[in-house]
């Protein structure tokens, strides 16, 4: 870490290397000429891989034919939106949520429609508030545990309750699932569609090899699709990206399929970031967060310090904190504006032990120089008055 860079406390991925086995078995597919086009819904034995794993892992049945290899996981929900979500359909989001759900709901021709999952309540989305935002419009309920921003993991009970609403009125749930193995204090990951067969028809489970297996950069998703969807969610595919690479394919057969040691390793050093990060945040009187139970990230609270003003400038919300805190405290977070929340920054643990101890210094001490500032006129355009885009949300 060289003095007076930029410290990343923002990072979306592991501060841990690809296992060298699964790089080793990219290197054999470069050298073994496995550089052609492979089958457009992913190599088949990858796919029974992946099957094998949802069955094995998650108590999901789902047959090879049923499970489509993308681009990483964000393609693989992006794809399956595009197949079910068509011009006035409605699609209800926990709020916060991951920054590119909203998008790919209008870019589809949808409607997001926000049911805000409540800070005091682990940010774990109350049924009675979902029902209410279903309308004979809507089509799609997306679920994301463990969840980014939050950390928040939805317990076995809250999925059933979840679960009822959906079947009750017909809709489609998808489960992002990518950060199922990031789990702390004994909480245990629950897989909406292994709740029982009715809601496993009517269940699209995304996960990806990223997260788990520190492979970010390598850009390979999957999904467990019911029914005929994969073959719809294959045809978009076709005439977009196609398949993932076909080396990066045997990489993640690879990582499914061999020794699992490392994740503990990770989990466990997350778990050491994690508690550091939990104590740090604690002992800075204005910084507030609901303990993350999963992931890598604390959604943090920082209320109590807009309106506060950094060299005469005002902090209206997230994006102006982040942005100074960035500028003249040397430490990039990430404001939750685009999650949901303008009140809130996220703060990611997976940057390592010594990246943390630096950026909470810097933290506290740009925090120092913060001024109050009593009674200052509210330009009408600034923070108070919605955008169109926040009206839309």
């Amino acid at each position: 870490m060289t003095a007076g860079a930029v410290i990343n406390m923002g990072r979306e991925e592991p501060d841990f290397d690809t296992p060298a086995y699964v790089k080793d078995a990219a290197c054999r597919a470069i050298a073994e000429n496995f550089t052609k086009y492979t089958a457009q819904a992913g190599m088949p034995e990858l796919r029974e891989a992946i099957a094998a794993k949802f069955y094995g892992e998650n108590g999901i049945a789902v047959s090879a034919d049923q499970v489509v290899v993308s681009c990483g996981g964000k393609h693989s929900a992006e794809l399956a939106i595009r197949a079910l979500v068509h011009p006035g359909d409605e699609v209800v989001l926990v709020t916060p949520h991951r920054l590119v759900y909203p998008g790919q709901v209008r870019f589809a021709g949808g409607r997001p429609v926000m049911v805000t999952a409540l800070e005091q309540e682990g940010f774990v989305p109350s049924p009675v508030n979902v029902r209410a935002a279903i309308t004979p419009a809507t089509r799609m309920l997306i679920l994301n545990s463990p969840s980014n921003p939050t950390g928040a993991v939805y317990r076995r009970e809250r999925l059933e309750e979840l679960a009822e609403v959906a079947l009750k009125h017909n809709l489609t749930v998808l489960s992002d699932e990518a950060y199922e193995r990031i789990v702390f204090d004994g909480v245990e990951h629950c897989s909406m569609a292994s709740l029982g067969p009715e809601i496993a028809e009517r269940t699209i489970t995304v996960n990806s090899v990223s997260k788990t297996h520190a492979m970010t950069g390598w850009c390979v998703g999957y999904a467990a699709l019911p029914g005929d969807l994969a073959e719809r969610v294959v045809a978009i595919q076709q005439v977009s990206t196609s398949a993932p690479s076909a080396v990066s394919q045997r990489a993640a057969l690879a990582a499914l399929t061999g020794d699992q040691s490392h994740v503990q390793e990770m989990v466990a050093a997350c778990a050491e970031c994690r508690a550091y990060t939990l104590k740090r945040i604690r002992h800075i009187p204005w910084l507030l967060t609901a303990p993350p139970a999963g992931t890598f990230y604390c959604f943090v609270n920082i209320e109590a310090l807009l309106g506060r003003t950094c060299e005469g400038q005002r902090l209206r919300d997230a994006n102006d904190f982040a942005a100074a805190l960035c500028e003249k405290g040397g430490v990039k977070v990430v404001p939750g504006v685009g999650f949901g929340s303008k009140g809130h920054v996220r703060i990611s643990f997976a940057a390592g032990l010594d990246a943390l101890r630096e950026g909470f210094d810097r933290i506290e001490r740009w925090i120092d120089t913060l001024e109050e500032e009593d009674e200052v006129q509210e330009p009408e355009d600034a923070a108070g008055a919605e955008t169109d885009e926040d009206q839309e949300d």
